[in-house]
């Protein structure tokens, strides 16, 4: 075989664990983050006693780990704030669509 033929192996990268306190994070915010960093990491959950573990492995060599963990607990705590945001604004998004659908002439 030629030299360049043989390619060296790629050394599994080493995932970054964050743990969440259930208290504090919504299991959705933690399902929503994984869903926006998926081009940066692939994550996986694992239940804990306080709460739940991510496991982050960085799709490539690339991203510095500790650059990966801080995107991700912004991200975990902006879907959190959202889904916050979302339960509290639920019933007047309710009634403004009723309103807006109740005008539409539709109704028989």
């Amino acid at each position: 075989m030629r030299d360049a033929d043989v390619t060296e192996p790629v050394p599994a990268a080493v995932p970054i664990a964050i743990d969440f306190p259930r208290a504090l994070f919504a299991a959705e915010a933690l399902k929503r983050a994984a869903l926006v960093m998926m081009a940066r990491v692939t994550t996986s959950f694992e239940d804990t006693a306080d709460g739940t573990r991510c496991l982050l492995t960085p799709v490539s060599g690339a991203d510095d780990p500790a650059i990966l963990e801080r995107d991700f607990r912004r991200e975990v705590l902006d879907q959190d704030l959202r889904l916050l945001v979302e339960a509290q604004t639920e019933s007047v998004r309710t009634a403004i669509l009723g309103l807006a659908f109740s005008r539409t002439g539709l109704q028989g």
